[in-house]
Protein backbone atom coordinates (compact mmCIF):
# COMPACT_ATOMS: atom_id res chain seq x y z
CA UNK A 1 0.00 0.00 0.00
CA UNK A 2 1.08 3.30 -0.79
CA UNK A 3 2.18 5.83 1.19
CA UNK A 4 2.06 9.20 2.64
CA UNK A 5 3.92 11.55 4.84
CA UNK A 6 3.75 15.31 6.21
CA UNK A 7 7.10 16.00 7.69
CA UNK A 8 8.20 19.55 9.00
CA UNK A 9 12.04 21.02 8.11
CA UNK A 10 13.56 23.71 10.04
CA UNK A 11 15.71 25.66 7.53
CA UNK A 12 18.27 28.18 9.26
CA UNK A 13 21.34 29.96 8.73
CA UNK A 14 22.63 33.52 8.69
CA UNK A 15 21.09 36.02 5.96
CA UNK A 16 23.05 35.41 3.14
CA UNK A 17 24.11 32.56 3.23
CA UNK A 18 22.61 31.33 0.26
CA UNK A 19 19.64 28.96 2.19
CA UNK A 20 16.18 30.54 0.72
CA UNK A 21 18.09 30.64 -2.89
CA UNK A 22 18.76 27.14 -2.28
CA UNK A 23 15.30 26.09 -1.59
CA UNK A 24 13.34 28.37 -3.87
CA UNK A 25 15.36 29.38 -6.69
CA UNK A 26 15.60 32.87 -5.32
CA UNK A 27 16.69 35.68 -3.26
CA UNK A 28 13.14 36.74 -1.99
CA UNK A 29 13.93 37.65 1.84
CA UNK A 30 11.21 40.17 2.06
CA UNK A 31 9.14 38.34 4.62
CA UNK A 32 6.59 40.95 7.21
CA UNK A 33 6.48 37.54 9.91
CA UNK A 34 10.22 36.99 10.21
CA UNK A 35 9.36 33.09 8.51
CA UNK A 36 8.89 31.82 4.99
CA UNK A 37 7.59 27.85 3.72
CA UNK A 38 7.63 26.35 0.70
CA UNK A 39 6.11 22.75 -0.12
CA UNK A 40 9.43 20.06 -0.91
CA UNK A 41 7.17 17.01 -2.16
CA UNK A 42 9.37 13.61 -3.09
CA UNK A 43 8.18 10.76 -4.61
CA UNK A 44 10.12 7.47 -3.20
CA UNK A 45 10.26 3.66 -4.65
CA UNK A 46 6.93 3.15 -6.56
CA UNK A 47 4.15 5.00 -4.88
CA UNK A 48 5.25 6.82 -1.60
CA UNK A 49 4.87 10.68 -1.10
CA UNK A 50 7.02 12.82 1.15
CA UNK A 51 5.63 16.09 1.66
CA UNK A 52 8.30 18.63 3.94
CA UNK A 53 6.81 21.73 4.90
CA UNK A 54 9.87 24.14 5.02
CA UNK A 55 10.08 26.41 7.72
CA UNK A 56 12.47 29.45 6.26
CA UNK A 57 13.70 31.07 9.54
CA UNK A 58 14.75 35.22 8.29
CA UNK A 59 17.92 36.64 10.41
CA UNK A 60 16.25 39.38 11.66
CA UNK A 61 16.97 40.53 15.51
CA UNK A 62 13.65 41.92 15.88
CA UNK A 63 12.10 38.26 15.19
CA UNK A 64 14.48 36.28 17.41
CA UNK A 65 12.14 35.88 19.88
CA UNK A 66 9.99 33.73 18.02
CA UNK A 67 12.46 31.21 16.66
CA UNK A 68 12.77 28.73 19.42
CA UNK A 69 9.07 28.44 19.15
CA UNK A 70 8.67 28.13 15.58
CA UNK A 71 11.09 24.72 15.75
CA UNK A 72 9.02 23.09 17.87
CA UNK A 73 7.61 19.92 16.16
CA UNK A 74 10.17 19.50 13.55
CA UNK A 75 11.66 16.40 12.14
CA UNK A 76 14.98 17.80 10.63
CA UNK A 77 16.81 20.47 10.57
CA UNK A 78 18.92 22.10 7.42
CA UNK A 79 21.89 24.76 8.33
CA UNK A 80 23.33 26.82 5.66
CA UNK A 81 26.12 28.54 5.55
CA UNK A 82 28.40 30.86 2.84
CA UNK A 83 32.04 28.36 2.45
CA UNK A 84 33.36 32.38 1.47
CA UNK A 85 31.83 34.00 4.32
CA UNK A 86 33.47 32.72 7.51
CA UNK A 87 30.74 35.02 9.79
CA UNK A 88 27.80 32.81 8.62
CA UNK A 89 30.11 29.72 9.95
CA UNK A 90 30.82 31.12 13.19
CA UNK A 91 27.03 32.16 13.69
CA UNK A 92 26.11 27.80 13.59
CA UNK A 93 26.90 27.53 16.67
CA UNK A 94 23.71 29.95 17.55
CA UNK A 95 21.39 27.92 14.64
CA UNK A 96 22.49 24.50 16.28
CA UNK A 97 21.59 25.61 20.24
CA UNK A 98 18.01 27.12 18.98
CA UNK A 99 17.34 24.16 16.89
CA UNK A 100 18.19 21.64 19.96
CA UNK A 101 16.18 24.07 22.38
CA UNK A 102 13.18 23.85 20.10
CA UNK A 103 13.05 20.59 18.49
CA UNK A 104 15.33 18.09 20.38
CA UNK A 105 17.80 15.71 19.51
CA UNK A 106 16.68 15.83 15.61
CA UNK A 107 18.89 15.09 12.91
CA UNK A 108 21.07 18.00 11.97
CA UNK A 109 22.27 18.77 8.61
CA UNK A 110 25.21 21.39 7.33
CA UNK A 111 24.85 22.59 3.99
CA UNK A 112 28.07 24.55 2.59
CA UNK A 113 26.76 26.97 -0.30
CA UNK A 114 28.56 28.84 -2.47
CA UNK A 115 31.52 26.35 -3.45
CA UNK A 116 32.23 27.40 -6.47
CA UNK A 117 33.54 30.70 -5.39
CA UNK A 118 37.48 31.14 -5.03
CA UNK A 119 37.56 33.15 -1.60
CA UNK A 120 36.86 30.10 0.56
CA UNK A 121 37.31 31.01 4.14
CA UNK A 122 35.93 28.13 6.15
CA UNK A 123 39.02 24.87 5.93
CA UNK A 124 37.09 21.45 5.73
CA UNK A 125 38.84 20.31 9.10
CA UNK A 126 36.99 23.00 11.01
CA UNK A 127 33.79 21.61 9.46
CA UNK A 128 34.67 18.14 10.60
CA UNK A 129 35.22 19.62 14.12
CA UNK A 130 31.96 21.16 14.05
CA UNK A 131 29.86 18.02 12.73
CA UNK A 132 31.71 16.06 16.15
CA UNK A 133 31.59 18.23 18.74
CA UNK A 134 27.85 19.33 18.34
CA UNK A 135 27.06 15.74 17.11
CA UNK A 136 25.39 16.80 13.58
CA UNK A 137 24.64 13.68 10.90
CA UNK A 138 26.94 15.24 7.50
CA UNK A 139 27.68 18.20 5.70
CA UNK A 140 26.84 18.56 1.71
CA UNK A 141 27.92 20.97 -0.55
CA UNK A 142 26.61 23.16 -3.65
CA UNK A 143 27.21 25.91 -5.69
CA UNK A 144 24.98 28.10 -7.92
CA UNK A 145 25.27 25.55 -11.01
CA UNK A 146 24.37 21.98 -8.65
CA UNK A 147 21.51 23.16 -6.53
CA UNK A 148 18.89 21.03 -8.02
CA UNK A 149 20.99 17.77 -8.09
CA UNK A 150 22.39 18.93 -4.69
CA UNK A 151 18.90 19.15 -3.39
CA UNK A 152 17.88 15.89 -4.66
CA UNK A 153 20.76 14.71 -2.70
CA UNK A 154 20.17 15.76 0.40
CA UNK A 155 16.04 14.93 0.70
CA UNK A 156 17.38 11.15 -0.50
CA UNK A 157 19.71 11.35 2.76
CA UNK A 158 16.57 12.81 4.70
CA UNK A 159 14.39 10.47 3.96
CA UNK A 160 17.00 7.17 4.56
CA UNK A 161 18.12 8.96 7.72
CA UNK A 162 14.65 9.21 9.05
CA UNK A 163 13.69 5.36 8.40
CA UNK A 164 17.02 3.17 7.93
CA UNK A 165 14.72 0.41 7.58
CA UNK A 166 12.99 1.99 4.75
CA UNK A 167 14.59 -0.07 0.93
CA UNK A 168 14.73 3.25 -0.82
CA UNK A 169 15.26 1.94 -4.50
CA UNK A 170 14.55 4.65 -6.54
CA UNK A 171 13.42 8.63 -5.69
CA UNK A 172 12.65 11.85 -6.95
CA UNK A 173 11.78 15.44 -5.94
CA UNK A 174 8.32 16.69 -7.89
CA UNK A 175 8.27 19.68 -9.37
CA UNK A 176 7.72 22.75 -7.39
CA UNK A 177 4.40 23.84 -7.40
CA UNK A 178 3.81 21.14 -9.81
CA UNK A 179 4.81 23.23 -12.56
CA UNK A 180 4.91 21.02 -15.18
CA UNK A 181 3.12 21.72 -17.97
CA UNK A 182 3.41 17.61 -19.69
CA UNK A 183 1.95 16.83 -16.18
CA UNK A 184 -0.87 19.12 -16.02
CA UNK A 185 -1.74 17.58 -19.53
CA UNK A 186 -1.59 14.09 -18.10
CA UNK A 187 -3.33 14.77 -14.94
CA UNK A 188 -6.60 16.40 -17.03
CA UNK A 189 -6.59 14.20 -19.51
CA UNK A 190 -6.16 10.62 -17.28
CA UNK A 191 -7.71 11.57 -14.03
CA UNK A 192 -11.10 9.80 -15.01
CA UNK A 193 -11.70 6.16 -15.26
CA UNK A 194 -12.85 5.59 -18.87
CA UNK A 195 -14.54 2.50 -17.98
CA UNK A 196 -16.54 3.95 -14.91
CA UNK A 197 -15.87 7.40 -15.03
CA UNK A 198 -15.00 7.05 -11.44
CA UNK A 199 -12.32 9.96 -10.54
CA UNK A 200 -7.98 8.39 -10.34
CA UNK A 201 -6.38 9.19 -6.90
CA UNK A 202 -4.46 12.09 -8.02
CA UNK A 203 -1.17 10.69 -6.02
CA UNK A 204 -1.31 7.25 -8.16
CA UNK A 205 -1.09 9.47 -11.47
CA UNK A 206 1.72 11.40 -9.57
CA UNK A 207 3.62 8.08 -9.35
CA UNK A 208 3.39 6.69 -12.83
CA UNK A 209 4.39 9.96 -14.38
CA UNK A 210 7.21 11.23 -12.44
CA UNK A 211 8.81 7.10 -11.62
CA UNK A 212 11.72 6.40 -12.32
CA UNK A 213 11.22 2.56 -13.49
CA UNK A 214 11.99 1.80 -16.13
CA UNK A 215 8.63 0.11 -16.88
CA UNK A 216 6.86 3.17 -15.46
CA UNK A 217 8.29 5.62 -18.08
CA UNK A 218 7.81 2.87 -20.74
CA UNK A 219 4.11 3.22 -20.16
CA UNK A 220 3.91 6.78 -19.69
CA UNK A 221 5.74 7.57 -22.83
CA UNK A 222 3.02 5.28 -25.05
CA UNK A 223 0.28 6.87 -23.54
CA UNK A 224 1.83 10.40 -24.49
CA UNK A 225 2.14 9.40 -27.70
CA UNK A 226 -1.12 7.98 -28.58
CA UNK A 227 -2.67 11.47 -26.82
CA UNK A 228 -0.14 12.97 -29.56
CA UNK A 229 -1.46 11.10 -32.34
CA UNK A 230 -4.89 11.45 -31.36
CA UNK A 231 -4.91 15.14 -30.89
CA UNK A 232 -2.85 15.84 -33.84
CA UNK A 233 -4.76 13.31 -36.06
CA UNK A 234 -7.98 14.07 -37.32
CA UNK A 235 -9.24 10.66 -38.66
CA UNK A 236 -12.76 9.71 -38.09
CA UNK A 237 -11.83 6.09 -36.36
CA UNK A 238 -9.93 7.63 -33.41
CA UNK A 239 -12.61 10.06 -32.39
CA UNK A 240 -14.47 6.84 -31.06
CA UNK A 241 -11.29 5.76 -29.15
CA UNK A 242 -11.12 6.52 -25.34
CA UNK A 243 -7.89 6.69 -24.34
CA UNK A 244 -7.39 5.90 -20.02
CA UNK A 245 -6.09 4.73 -17.25
CA UNK A 246 -7.99 1.90 -15.44
CA UNK A 247 -9.13 2.08 -11.87
CA UNK A 248 -8.09 -0.12 -9.40
CA UNK A 249 -11.88 -2.00 -9.33
CA UNK A 250 -11.86 -1.75 -12.77
CA UNK A 251 -8.45 -2.78 -13.58
CA UNK A 252 -9.01 -6.13 -11.23
CA UNK A 253 -12.17 -6.75 -13.28
CA UNK A 254 -10.25 -6.45 -16.57
CA UNK A 255 -7.21 -8.49 -15.34
CA UNK A 256 -7.63 -10.67 -12.54
CA UNK A 257 -7.07 -13.98 -13.23
CA UNK A 258 -8.68 -16.98 -11.51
Amino acid sequence: MAKSYKLKLMLLGSSGSGKTSFINGNNDDDWPIGISFTLVECYANENDIYKFLIWDLKDRAHYRFMFKDFCRGAFVGLLCFDLSNRQSFLALNYWINLLREGSGNIPIILIGTKRDLENREVKDQEILDLIKDKNLDTIFFTSIYEENDAKQEIFRYIVQKLDQDYPLSNFSILPRELEDDQFKQFLTEFSICPICKSELHYKTLKAIFFSENADSIKIKNQLLNLLEEITNYNVLQYKNIKLGIPCCKCYKKIFETE
